[in-house]
């Protein structure tokens, strides 16, 4: 590639990547002490989890990560005005951290031309930004990311009197321990509103997620013929206990992200730990439902 132009909206904090070959005597232990690949792993759960704490109550704490993140910046990019560009304006946290050893080193390629001018227009022989400077391309790979917020909203999903998910959503999506919504009975989500980290593994959320799921259609199993439909007032507590959570987050310090919608809430992250959302799925209670019969469910 001649010449690569690279587009900014904003500078992304830039964490390096601890891939590194493990050393022959960290080979024998998994190869010979029993559960010691177990124990490697506990130790990973708890050296990220710990790391909520940083994002949810003690934001200060993420101020290492930043010096880090600046540290590697000075010492991988040579160019002085380059440098300038990639240091954010905004707390770290408040937008996603990015893993990546290979980030700096690209922006540093003498071939590489950072633009921090917003995009204006697009004609047919390259792009033009706000300043009116006209670049020309010949291929455009677009990075413009995901409209998170939306969740399965452009799924027509129609549930109780005809009402749809987006309707229900339309201020914003909201679910019960992000798995059920009220007025759509039987359907169960995965990775739903406000069950996204930004320090552990999806997986351990998904994972409880699925538990939490199973012991409903067991539920249902004793009610034959019936479809379970969250209370409304469980389903508000819910998301008022969590808005709560996320108004002290490093997430609401006042960047623009996509974890917040239109209405500046935050329908993204799960406000704690990973082991006290296990907790509040560990069991079905199903006092928290209803549960509706053939006739009920379409009123």
């Amino acid at each position: 590639v001649k010449q690569v132009d690279l587009f900014q909206r904003s500078a992304a904090w830039v964490l390096p990547k601890p891939d590194r070959p493990f050393k022959r005597w960290e080979q024998t232990l998994f190869q010979k002490v029993p559960a010691w690949d177990r124990l490697y792993r506990y130790l990973i759960y708890w050296k990220n989890e710990s790391r909520a704490l940083a994002f949810t109550k003690f934001s200060g704490l993420l101020e290492y990560y930043a010096n880090m993140a600046k540290r590697e910046a000075r010492k991988q990019v040579t160019d002085p005005a380059k440098l300038k560009k990639i240091i954010p304006d905004y707390k770290i946290g408040c937008k996603r951290i990015l893993i990546s050893n290979d980030w700096y080193p690209a922006i540093n390629r003498p071939n590489v031309n950072l633009i921090t001018d917003p995009i204006d227009h697009i004609d047919e022989s390259g792009v033009i930004t706000h300043e009116g400077h006209h670049h020309e391309v010949d291929a455009i790979i677009c990075g413009t990311g995901f409209r998170a917020s939306e969740f399965l909203s452009p799924i027509r999903i129609t549930g109780r009197g005809g009402k749809t998910l987006n309707e229900a959503w339309q201020n914003g999506a909201v679910a019960f321990k992000g798995i059920t919504v009220s007025g759509f009975p039987n359907m169960f989500m995965l990775y739903g509103p406000n069950t996204n980290l930004a320090h552990n593994s999806i997986l351990y959320m998904l994972e409880s997620q699925f538990r939490y799921v199973l012991e409903c259609l067991e539920a249902l199993e004793k009610y034959p013929d019936s479809a379970m439909d969250v209370r409304q007032d469980r389903q508000d507590r819910f998301t008022h206990v969590v808005q709560q959570g996320l108004e002290d987050t490093v997430w609401s310090s006042g960047c623009t992200s996509w974890y917040l919608d239109e209405h500046g809430r935050n329908t993204i992250n799960w406000p704690g730990f990973t082991f006290t959302y296990r907790f509040a799925t560990r069991r079905v209670d199903t006092a928290d439902y209803q549960f509706l019969y053939p006739g009920q469910t379409a009123g």
